[in-house]
C-alpha cells in the first residue's frame, strides 16, 4: 500500500467522525430539546400574564357633579376617562381613574 492509498485497513483502525462522538451528539440534541421545550413554556406563560395583567375596568363607577354643574363630553381611555364639565364658575377638564376617583381638575375661565 502507498501513503496515498492507504487501503482497507485503514478504516477498519479508526470509525468515523459521527461514531466516536455519537454520545456527544445525542446529549446536544436532548439537551436542546430540552431547551426548546423550556423556552416554549416560558414564552407561554409569560403571554397568559401579560394577557391577564390587564385590569378589567370596573362594571359601574359612580361620580358625582357639583350643584349646578352639566357635563358636557367624557372620553374613556385604559387609564381611566376625561371629563369636560360645564360648572357656574366656567368650565373644567377633569382626568378620572377607573373606579371614579378624580385624579386632576383643570379649571378654564376666560380673561
Amino acid at each position: 500500500m502507498t501513503p496515498e492509498n492507504p487501503g482497507p485497513e485503514h478504516d477498519m483502525t479508526e470509525p468515523p467522525f459521527t461514531t466516536r462522538h455519537l454520545g456527544a451528539i445525542k446529549a446536544a440534541a436532548v439537551i436542546m430539546a430540552v431547551l426548546i421545550i423550556v423556552l416554549t413554556a416560558v414564552l407561554v406563560a409569560t403571554i397568559i400574564s401579560r394577557l391577564s395583567g390587564r385590569a378589567a375596568p370596573p362594571d359601574a363607577a359612580e361620580l358625582t357633579l357639583p350643584a349646578g354643574a352639566e357635563l358636557r363630553a367624557a372620553s374613556a381611555a385604559d387609564n381611566g376617562y376625561v371629563l369636560v364639565v360645564d360648572t357656574p364658575d366656567g368650565q373644567e377638564i377633569w382626568r378620572v381613574s377607573p373606579s371614579g376617583e378624580r385624579l386632576h381638575v383643570i379649571s378654564v375661565t376666560q380673561e
